[in-house]
Parts: C-alpha cells; structure tokens; sequence
C-alpha cells in the first residue's frame, strides 16, 4: 500500500463529521492509502483515545464508515453536543419562522442565510426524491423540474450514503465526474433528515445553478435545522 492525497472536499467531509460530533479536528490523524495494484484502499483514523483501519473498495467509501463509527460514540463523539450561543439564537429564529409560516417560513429563513438560489426539501420515496417543498430566490421555479428526481441522479444520494454531501463547485469535483448533473447543478449543500430512531426521511439542501462557498458554521447549522423537519416528511399528500 503506498500514501495517496486526500482530497479537498473529502478532507472536509472528514473535518464535518468531526465537528459536529463536537470535537477537534485538529486532534485527528488521518492517513490514506492505495494498493498499486488498483485492488483497494486503507483508510487509517485516530483521534479522541480510539483508532480503526477502514478497508474498502472504492475511495470514498470509508465516509460512511466513519459516520457510522462517530454516531456510536467510537471515538467519544456519541450524542449531540450543545450548539455554541450564535447557533442557539438562529434555531430559536428557525424554529419562530417554522411556526409562525410553517415549512416556506422556514425554507425562506434558510435561505437568507446563503447566496445560493434554492432552499428545498426532499421526501425519499423508493427510488425517487419527492420535493415537498423549495424556496427559489428568483421566484420563477416553472422553468426548472424539481419536483421528483430520480434518486441515482441526485447529490442527494450520497448525503443519504455518507452522512452529508456539499460541493463549492460540482464541475470541478473529481468525485462527481460522469455524474449527470456535474457542472449542471453548480453548488450543492445537503444534510439528512432523520427521526428520532435514525431512520432516514429525506434532505434538506440548498443549491444553486452557479458555484457558491459555503462555511463550516452555516452547514453545521443547515444539520441543526433539519431536525425541525421529520415531522414534515410524512408519506402521503403534504
């Protein structure tokens, strides 16, 4: 097995995962390797008194490993920490527009946050996403179809595979290459929506048609958001 570079944007997929478990990710280690025979990879993690190897097939399939490790408290992460005081205050104002103008409220809310035009969330229904509801800056949504997308088409299969998904600019992300909407869909921002069990409803994202950054703080609050909205992703009429 020989070291390889990781990525930018798996490096902060890993760095997300950490943070919003609340810990470090400075405290860390984190090692990739590949063999030269093109029959795998190694992915070496340590940090917080624990360490595991995720061996896989592919090279970002160790995300959901790792996910799952940090979910269960492998690495003194179990449960949710506490959000920091700013954080505290924009859920109390979420959770004010959630009830004041019900799912659009909070989307609108959502989406003054972000440059980014769209703001939806998406119910999972076999193997397709249903919108449920979206929030468009430009306010014409009847020139675009975003009302089921299949789901082996969206970016909103590998928030449901890792745990989150966000990239900047999907054009110039190796991981999106040959994907149907690369360089389609410009930026993308998605986390899970989940119930109390785990069990996996749908996304809440935003996206937009051109490249857009978006920081650390603003997606782990997007995360928070989401779960205001299990409650919404009920199957049947909305």
């Amino acid at each position: 097995m020989v070291p390889i570079e990781i990525g930018p944007q798996e490096a902060r997929q890993f760095s997300l995962l950490v943070k919003r478990a609340g810990a470090d990710p400075t405290t860390f280690k984190l090692r990739k390797l590949a063999d030269p025979a093109g029959k795998g990879f190694k992915v070496r993690v340590a940090g917080r008194g624990a360490a595991t190897v995720y061996d896989t097939a592919e090279s970002q399939a160790w995300l959901p490993m790792f996910n799952a490790d940090v979910e269960r408290g492998l690495f003194g992460t179990e449960g949710t920490p506490l959000p920091p005081a700013a954080m505290a205050k924009a859920l109390f104002d979420a959770e004010s527009s959630l009830a004041q103008g019900g799912l659009s409220g909070l989307l609108d809310f959502l989406n003054t946050r972000v440059v980014h035009r769209f703001t939806a969330l998406y119910r999972l229904d076999g193997p397709v996403l249903r919108n449920v509801a979206v929030h468009d800056k430009h306010k014409h949504l009847d020139a675009l179809d975003l009302k089921v997308v299949p789901l082996k088409d969206s970016f909103c299969q590998f928030v449901l595979r890792d745990g989150l998904f966000l990239t900047p600019g999907s054009g110039e992300d190796e991981r999106l290459k040959g994907h149907p909407y690369s360089g389609i869909v410009g930026s993308y921002v998605g986390v899970p929506v989940s119930t109390q069990g785990g069990a996996l409803r749908g996304t809440l994202c935003h996206f937009d048609l051109v490249d857009h950054e978006v920081s650390d703080d603003e997606f782990l609050f997007l995360e928070r958001a989401a779960g205001l909205l299990p409650l919404y992703l009920q199957s049947g009429p909305v």
